[in-house]
């Protein structure tokens, strides 16, 4: 998947969240049934990057609030963001609000 930073992603409808000690979970739910074979486990720094896909936001906005969370340069933030956004579209937890 092609991904450019002024992209704006939302979570999944079928996808919910939960926190379990550190860990934030993403549960994929298929009719009233959790998937359990396809959990998600993200660290804190996966959960606070989870939490700015509003669909509101673009990647650009999102990599530079992460960068003032963060010690790493916009650039490196950027690349990641959009290799890990792109592979979470992939997967199906996250939907594209218009171009990517």
């Amino acid at each position: 998947m092609n991904v450019r930073s002024s992209a704006v992603f939302r979570h999944a409808d079928n996808i919910v969240t939960r926190k379990v000690m550190d860990e934030t979970l993403l549960v994929p739910i298929s009719g009233e049934m959790a998937s359990m074979d396809s959990l998600y486990s993200l660290n804190d720094t996966g959960a606070f990057l989870w939490q700015s896909f509003d669909g509101k936001r673009s990647l650009s906005d999102i990599g530079r609030k992460m960068a003032e969370q963060y010690d790493a340069s916009i650039e490196v933030i950027e690349a990641d963001l959009i290799e890990i956004t792109a592979g979470l579209a992939e997967a199906g937890l996250l939907i594209s609000e218009g171009e990517n």
